[in-house]
């Protein structure tokens, strides 16, 4: 598969993702005028047990050979498609076997992905291994994703209407971001579908006549390295690369700010949505009601 930096279609932005050391909240603010832009913070998950501790061996022992779900890839590439009514397909196996696969396995005929996993729910026993980064406000909303996985597993080009932290455990991740302005050439899927927040580009090998607009995208590119996190900003389009033979990342999600609502990704799904306009209604008097 051809490589970002390969990919003659693709054109670089030319800016960086800055990095900052243990901001406050304040110069994370900052940094990112705003909470507006994507920036990487440095040397904060290290005080974790989760840094400190989870090899595999660990992970074996404290999930006591569960069983687990796992998504399953023919391509590395995680993509939810209309053959498969838009569920990523997936299979039970125990976690020893799934390591076990992650250290051993054949990798040429199919791929396998703890994807986006609530820990609350499906690994409660690893919650004191991880932290709720301090950038995050209290008792706001909050979901926290575990990922596991190998080098070469893509998640594809999506963004979430959702404010995010990436915290990256092991191994890296190559993100490639786009900023919603560049909405206009990465042709998400439409807004009444079940993945309107979903590009149809797949941006690796891309159908040019079919979305001629997107030799106009730009991106811009980071790695994060095992102990650092990357903040990704609400309806920021992003691709992600899992690199090296153990990735094991977590990310926050938690509520976007009431401004966020009136971006163009998300008008455009308000406006095909009920469901979503009520949602939209009942966070705006929850606010009024606890104020």
């Amino acid at each position: 598969m051809t490589t970002t930096l390969e990919n003659p279609n693709l054109q670089n932005s030319g800016n960086t993702i800055s990095r900052i050391n243990r901001p406050t909240l304040a110069e994370l603010k900052q940094a990112t005028k705003g909470f507006n832009k994507p920036v990487i913070i440095t040397d904060t998950i290290t005080e974790w047990k989760a840094f400190k501790s989870w090899s595999i061996e660990y992970l074996n022992q404290a999930l006591n050979n569960k069983e687990i779900k796992i998504s399953i890839s023919n391509n590395k590439i995680f993509t939810f498609t209309a053959e498969n009514d838009y569920i990523l397909l997936s299979t039970e196996m125990k976690f020893n076997d799934f390591t076990n696969w992650i250290l051993n396995g054949d990798r040429s005929e199919k791929s396998y992905y703890l994807y986006q996993t609530p820990i609350d729910q499906s690994f409660p026993e690893l919650l004191p291994d991880i932290q709720t980064p301090e950038y995050i406000k209290k008792g706001v909303p909050l979901l926290a994703n575990l990922w596991i996985g190998t080098g070469g597993n893509i998640s594809p080009l999506h963004w979430d209407s959702a404010q995010n932290l990436l915290c990256q455990v092991r191994g890296r991740k190559r993100i490639l971001l786009f900023e919603p302005k560049q909405t206009e050439f990465l042709y998400p899927f439409p807004a009444n579908s079940k993945i309107p927040h979903m590009s149809q580009v797949k941006i690796n090998d891309p159908d040019l006549n079919k979305f001629p607009k997107f030799a106009s995208a730009k991106y811009t590119e980071c790695t994060i390295e095992a102990g650092e996190m990357l903040f990704i900003p609400p309806f920021w389009w992003h691709q992600v690369y899992s690199l090296d033979q153990l990735n094991i990342a977590i990310n926050f999600w938690w509520q976007i700010r009431f401004k966020d609502y009136f971006t163009p990704q998300a008008r455009r799904i308000l406006a095909n949505s009920p469901q979503q306009v009520w949602y939209l209604i009942k966070s705006i008097f929850s606010k009024k009601a606890n104020k």
